[in-house]
């Protein structure tokens, strides 16, 4: 697993003062070291850390990060690393976990085990969240996230979220739809995705409130619809709505001006959403009805003559491909993650080679055995090679088209722009493992397509 760049620890706290999460470099350190455990309060941990230099950005939902070592205080280009990398530590465990689940799944038949399991999806999956909010949101009050605004399509960032999202709400029984839209908008795609993904975010944490119109089940729709020269994407829900005062006062946290104002009534998802409409030059706005609903909303521009899409009902769901049989490469550094997914697709009945990075991968492809037939990759690994240029360089050598998937728990918005430019499916740590056999079984489906054309 890659640590930040200065070896440098990175403390989670809630607002609370209770521990969430840390990177590999915090645990390291000989003070920490067997210390450290989820809601360890910080008054605990601060004898400890006498001596080591420190430094505190506080989180707007009222927590913080604890930076530990001698660049606690790094700021501007070497800060927004330092950010990026600690999101991807903090990320590798819980992605194993959300594999090594998937893969004992399948061996649960007793349906209060697999009730267990279910909940214990949902605590990664809600860790995830917050891991990913509280490092958002300090590289975002930190001043870290820079814009790149410019005509961009829309429906590529809709599509990424219904593969991400919808495994995630069927596991809390709700229905989840995306309706296409081909318009083009002026925007930062990067950090238009993770505003959309905080809204998802906050639909999900209270999907099991909404009130269902169909069968029980309750509904999330992520949509747009033109405003004039304007587009507004939102997510709907079918929910009870809010009553009038409830509703000021969210709608009064939305035009908040200071960071840290309203934070407290608007949680962690729906402030960085904020944050990030604002930063970018868009409006953030909600509608709710007691009885009716509710829709938050981001107002961006068009472009110009884009034209929307005629709206499209999603394919009906179908079940899990058959991916077996496949003979799987995976290149990943992160042990614990690459032997997670060793196991879980062996249980899927696939043969798996796993290596550490690109010169590992092209010593374990034996030239007289067969050639594997699908690549995942991480992202950042080591060596010069990236997955990118991974994946491309072992098709190169066998002289034949492999298909290949990104899974990153990167967040640099120039690391992630450079992976969706590749071609390659993107997939985001941790990752469901309904979602990872869905992309797979694309993938495979799209090869065998190619194949008999």
């Amino acid at each position: 697993m890659e640590t930040t760049g200065n070896g440098m620890g990175l403390l989670v706290f809630d607002a609370g003062q209770r521990l969430t999460a840390w990177n590999e470099a915090a645990s390291a350190l000989p003070a920490l070291t067997g210390v450290l455990a989820p809601g360890l309060f910080r008054a605990t941990l601060d004898p400890l850390l006498a001596g080591i230099p420190a430094m505190d950005r506080p989180l707007a939902d009222g927590g913080l990060v604890r930076m530990l070592g001698p660049g606690a205080s790094m700021t501007g280009t070497a800060g927004s690393r330092l950010f990026a990398a600690a999101s991807h530590d903090l990320r590798q465990p819980l992605a194993a976990l959300s594999l090594l689940m998937g893969a004992l799944d399948g061996r649960i038949g007793d349906p209060a085990a697999r009730e267990v399991m279910r909940a214990m999806g949902l605590a990664v999956d809600s860790m995830k969240t917050m891991v990913d909010g509280h490092l958002d949101l300090a590289r975002l009050e930190a001043g870290l996230i820079d814009p790149d605004i410019g005509p961009h399509p829309v429906n590529g960032i809709l599509t990424r979220l219904a593969l991400e999202f919808a495994p995630r709400f069927e596991e809390r029984r709700a229905r989840f739809s995306v309706m296409p839209c081909s318009v083009m908008v002026e925007t930062d795609p990067v950090l238009l995705e993770r505003l959309l993904h905080a809204l998802l975010s906050n639909a999900l944490a209270h999907a099991g409130s909404i009130v269902g119109t169909e069968g029980g089940r309750s509904r999330v729709l992520l949509g747009c619809r033109r405003r004039g020269g304007m587009l507004s994407i939102g997510v709907w829900d079918t929910g009870r709505g809010l009553a009038p005062g409830p509703l000021s006062s969210l709608r009064q946290a939305l035009e908040q001006p200071a960071a840290d104002e309203g934070a407290r009534v608007l949680g962690l998802g729906l402030t960085l959403a904020r944050g990030l409409a604002r930063r970018m030059g868009h409006r953030l706005t909600l509608e709710s009805r007691a009885g009716s609903g509710t829709v938050f909303s981001v107002l961006v521009r068009r472009v110009p003559d884009s034209e929307e899409a005629a709206p499209l009902r999603p394919p009906p769901a179908t079940p899990a491909p058959d991916i077996s049989h496949t003979h799987v490469l995976i290149i990943e550094d992160d042990t614990l993650v690459r032997e997670a997914l060793q196991v879980l697709l062996g249980e899927w009945g696939c043969t798996v080679t796993g290596a550490e990075s690109f010169d590992d991968a092209m010593t374990r492809i034996a030239p007289d055995g067969p050639p594997p037939e699908l690549i995942i990759a991480d992202l950042r690994l080591k060596g010069a090679a990236n997955g990118i240029v991974a994946i491309r360089q072992i098709a190169k050598s066998l002289d034949r088209t492999v298909p290949g998937l990104i899974l990153t728990g990167d967040t640099d918005p120039v690391r992630l722009k450079e992976a969706r430019l590749s071609g390659y499916p993107l997939l985001h740590k941790p990752v469901s493992p309904l979602a990872l056999r869905t992309a797979l079984g694309n993938l495979l489906g799209r090869r065998t397509e190619r194949e008999a054309t």
